[in-house]
């Protein structure tokens, strides 16, 4: 059968209140991976040893019904957001993480995001001498806002509001981190730490876009001056979770990192004049009032901020929203390189609760007003211009990823023909015998690629410096030491191409010493011969041999698979500072400080960091390791056609790498895949669509559900709706579902919606009409439910 693996990046935008929607939208994308991994993982947990929630029950049979024409596995990639969007991006990611319940966090949109429970105290002088403007007040609100406004509730809690302090944030940042400790608190009751929704082998990223109100200077080189200082402001905090083996998963979701994921959760969402900036003082105060710790503290500061204890406190936060409302970018460069078990199906899905809507088209063009331009100009604007240029990015990269594959399929023939020469045609290949043929291949390769060679080796140099650069950075023991990073790569640039030129005779092809650098360091040339073999691994899940009638053993694939992953990530584990030792650290210091020093002696260190370096990667045992996967384990595991086949994709790589480098100019060679991208929103969820639908949250410039309970569980509801509607369109898209009965579609759709309503009734108290007439208007669509009687 043909297995798929759907694999998602999300993007959640800011939108103030509009998190309600959001909330729901993410709690059906996490029923939709948990039915998922419930049904291809029995290691995850077993469905038949515990009651399945009727919406994953519901996903469940969907995703059988799919299975007909191809079995998906769902699986999360990267989050990404920006303020509210951050918030749910951040709660979302525990529970992929750690196979956590949302429940708590709808709790804490339902009950607390409200303008009463978020504002801060007031004293009782301020609030007397503005009981005198309620008069007043009640008149703007009846006379301004009355066509917005007629719901009785959100009128006194805006007449409550418009008296709390004026001139100061009226929203209590301490009150929101409490409840997002609690919300945390709530996810882990009853639930086992060992289990995950993250494949093994697989990581699972978060992007969270913070504004660093006071910013960090970055030098700039120039020419006139040699250089300029300007101001950053843009920080984006990243955490990972990694399921390294079955039961181990190396994460920064898990209890001992809630204080870090809560100050990204406060920061990211201080809107700018409602909270007061965040500060790593209040978050302090916050976990020494309920006697919390915070554990990993030092190296949140150095890793997401690059601070120490003592700078940290010259900085405060502000909303995400300000400086990238959007975050597409982080999350499609870790996609782009992301790997996958099966035939993959990448999709890009953003979620915009509000998305622009044209206006009426008019001969005139309407001039706006003074305040009108202002607010553009300051806030609207900015915040969502940088979206387009992400998403046209990507329409190229997907361009590009058809020719390359093309590219790539074209050159096949050829380069096999060459390699098969190279190859014994009797005898069984021992690893040895295949380490002597990879090599002949390379050096094949590159005798035939002319002066195209060039080109190819300068950038290989090139990218090792850059890699060899962020390495030594990390690797400082003391200080903020990005600013030395460009100083360093032109001194590892520099000793480069002189080891090239010295070898210019024959273009440094067989140069001893550019060879043994590349061979001591360049891990990235092996990462990419590893995921370009399992490009051609994965051809195999649907290509039955000649020689064999029976179809292709997926397990055994997939066994393969898993062993050529982990040591990809033994490889990328290389260029993490944590690999490597005091001994190895005290070296890089003291070359950092002679940097910084302006010391002669900089260019004397380079020559021994390299041999360091190349004696602590050990990449040579790791190649002989590779040779012994391909050419025993490989065998023992693949029909003889295929691992034929797969040893010319392993031996040849020389070959497929100088066409492919230059082109993509990328460190990693990702599976050539097109990522598609799709969008929530209101507006595109068309199975209950209705003209003149509305967000109550879009009311008083996005803040409206903060003014009423109702307002909330209405966007809530209708979050999860429209998510649901959404993921089924899109995992009947990944599978090329148009060979299914329309009717089974449609029953497969109702049942999830109707499963949302029959979570949702007895818990969203204020909104009882609004339920009963969204479970008859689905009843009126899918005529096959239209008597069925109501699970109660």
């Amino acid at each position: 059968m043909k297995e798929i693996e759907l694999r998602l990046a999300l993007v959640f935008y800011g939108g103030v209140s509009l998190a309600v929607y959001m909330h729901g939208v993410s709690r059906d994308i996490l029923n939709l991976v948990r039915a998922s991994a419930l049904r291809l993982d029995r290691t995850i947990a077993a469905p038949e040893a515990q009651h399945t929630p009727p919406v994953q029950a519901a996903f469940k049979e969907l995703l059988d019904l799919v299975s007909a024409v191809a079995d998906i596995r769902v699986v999360v990639d990267a989050i990404a957001g920006a303020s509210a969007g951050g918030v749910n991006g951040i709660m979302l990611a525990r529970a992929i993480a750690h196979d956590l319940p949302l429940d708590s966090h709808s709790e804490l949109w339902l009950k607390n995001a409200d303008v009463t429970r978020l504002s801060r105290p007031q004293s009782g002088l301020s609030r007397y001498l503005k009981l005198t403007v309620s008069p007043v007040l009640d008149q703007l609100i009846s006379s301004r806002l009355d066509k917005q406004i007629k719901n009785q509730e959100t009128r006194e809690k805006l007449r409550q509001f418009m008296q709390a302090r004026w001139f100061s944030p009226p929203f209590s940042g301490e009150r929101f981190s409490g409840w997002m400790l609690d919300a945390c608190r709530e996810m882990e009751k009853d639930c086992e730490f060992n289990r995950t929704l993250i494949p093994t082998g697989q990581t699972l990223d978060l992007f969270v876009t913070i504004t660093d109100y006071n910013g960090v200077k970055r030098r700039i080189h120039l020419d006139d001056p040699a250089f300029v200082e300007e101001w950053d402001h843009r920080r984006i905090l990243n955490f990972h979770a990694v399921h390294r083996t079955p039961g181990y998963v190396d994460s920064q979701f898990g209890a001992e990192h809630v204080p870090e994921l809560v100050f990204a959760a406060r920061a990211t969402s201080s809107f700018p004049g409602a909270f007061q900036p965040a500060t790593l003082t209040e978050m302090d105060r916050v976990l020494a009032d309920r006697g919390q710790s915070w554990p990993h503290r030092s190296d949140f500061l150095a890793r997401g901020f690059g601070l120490t204890p003592e700078t940290v406190h010259q900085h405060c936060f502000v909303d995400g929203s300000v400086v990238m409302n959007k975050p597409f970018a982080p999350v499609i460069s870790v996609i782009r390189d992301r790997p996958a078990a099966r035939e993959v199906s990448r999709r890009l899905i953003y979620i915009d609760p509000s998305p622009v809507e044209p206006p009426p088209h008019s001969g005139s063009v309407e001039i706006p007003g003074f305040f009108r331009v202002i607010l553009a100009s300051l806030a609207h604007i900015p915040r969502n211009e940088p979206v387009g240029d992400d998403l046209r990015d990507l329409e190229k990269n997907n361009r590009r990823s058809r020719w390359l594959a093309q590219l790539v399929d074209a050159a096949s023939p050829m380069v096999e023909d060459v390699v098969a020469g190279l190859l014994p045609r009797r005898k069984p290949l021992t690893a040895e015998g295949l380490s002597k043929c990879r090599k002949q291949a390379t050096v094949a390769a590159f005798e035939q690629a002319g002066f195209a060679f060039l080109n190819y080796q300068s950038l290989k140099l090139h990218a090792l410096a850059d890699r060899l650069a962020k390495l030594t950075v990390r690797l400082g023991v003391t200080g903020d030491r990005e600013r030395l990073e460009e100083d360093i790569l032109s001194i590892y640039s520099r000793h480069f191409i002189a080891l090239a030129s010295a070898g210019s005779k024959d273009m440094g092809r067989t140069d001893p010493d550019v060879v043994a650098l590349l061979r001591g360091l360049d891990v990235d040339y092996r990462v990419r011969r590893l995921r370009f073999v399992i490009r051609r691994l994965n051809g195999f899940y649907r290509d039955r041999p000649a020689s064999s009638d029976l179809p292709p053993d997926t397990a055994a694939l997939d066994r393969l698979k898993a062993t050529l992953y982990e040591q990809i990530d033994h490889l990328r584990w290389r260029w993490s500072d944590r690999f490597y030792g005091g001994k190895c650290r005290d070296q890089v210091e003291r070359f950092l400080v002679d940097i910084e020093s302006g010391s002669a002696a900089v260019s004397s260190h380079v020559a021994p960091m390299i041999r360091t370096l190349t004696s602590m990667m050990g990449l040579a045992d790791l190649d002989r390791l590779h040779d012994e996967i391909f050419a025993e384990t490989a065998q023992d595991l693949l029909e003889p056609a295929h691992h034929k086949s797969l040893m010319r994709s392993y031996v040849g790589f020389g070959f497929y790498d100088l066409i492919t480098f230059p082109v993509l100019q990328r460190n990693d060679f990702a599976e050539v895949t097109e990522i598609l991208v799709d969008r929530i929103s209101p507006g595109d969820a068309t199975a209950l669509f209705t003209e003149g639908f509305q967000l109550k949250g879009k009311a008083l410039n996005s803040f409206g559900a903060f003014f009423n309970r109702s307002w909330r569980e209405h966007d809530y509801i209708w979050g999860r709706l429209h998510a649901a509607d959404r993921l089924v369109n899109i995992v009947l898209s990944a599978a090329e579902g148009g060979s299914l009965p329309q009717h089974r579609i449609d029953q497969a759709r109702a049942q999830v919606l109707l499963a949302i309503l029959e979570e949702e009734r007895d818990k969203l108290s204020e909104i009882g009409e609004e339920i009963e007439r969204i479970d008859a208007l689905i009843r009126s669509i899918y005529p096959d439910f239209a008597h069925v009687a109501r699970e109660v």
